[in-house]
């Protein structure tokens, strides 16, 4: 039997790391469990859907979540065949333009979610992840949908990581609806919590 955890937007160290003493968030899939990318399986292999801006944001997005591991805990790449990926990330709806991103205030123009299927009888999570994006109605530049896209696209990735719940605090990267386009300071110590926590639910073979 399977349960399938839905986060909709409403994620080779040192021997024998601490788990750093810092403010996070809570990131169990709400039964305990525990999940992060081991060593072993890095790097997490994306496959996306390449029309419109998504490779820009996707590379974006991973690079900003690389970059919050100071000894490369996790790393990921693109992946051109998605049967070999981990994740799999596509337009739901219709694509936008690939323009530039406005750099006004933020506007909900998108909606993001992801789906993670965890096999409960050999309690790993199964491949591949699968992330998605669409459009929300109302009067909005194409400007305006990408930067929602950045924003969204970026805290999807979060999802896959392992960080499954989110952030209370609205100026986080994992806050429901992210007003921000990379981690932020409570976004980088969670991921660096969870990545010094042993997992629970094992990553897909």
């Amino acid at each position: 039997m399977k349960r399938a955890l839905l986060v909709l937007t409403l994620a080779v160290a040192c021997t024998e790391p601490t788990i750093p003493g810092r403010q996070s968030y809570g990131f169990d899939d709400g039964f305990g469990g525990v999940f992060h990318w081991p060593a072993d399986r890095l790097p997490v292999r994306f496959y996306i859907d390449d029309r419109g801006p998504m490779r820009t944001l996707i590379s974006e997005g991973l690079a900003a979540w690389g970059a919050q591991f100071l000894y490369g805990e996790w790393r990921a790449a693109l992946d051109p065949d998605s049967n070999t990926a981990d994740v799999i990330v596509r337009w739901s709806g219709p694509v936008p333009p690939n323009v530039p991103p406005d750099p006004g205030a933020p506007v909900f123009a998108c909606s993001g979610l992801t789906q993670i299927v965890i096999d409960s009888a050999n309690n790993a999570v199964e491949r591949p992840m699968r992330v998605s994006v669409n459009e929300l109605t109302g009067a909005f530049t194409p400007e305006q949908r990408v930067a929602c896209y950045a924003r969204v696209l970026t805290h999807e990735i979060g999802h896959t990581l392992g960080l499954l719940q989110h952030s209370t605090q609205p100026d986080d990267l994992m806050a429901a609806q992210p007003i921000v386009r990379t981690p932020a300071t409570r976004d980088r110590m969670t991921v660096e919590v969870l990545y010094h926590t042993p997992p629970t639910i094992g990553a897909p073979r």
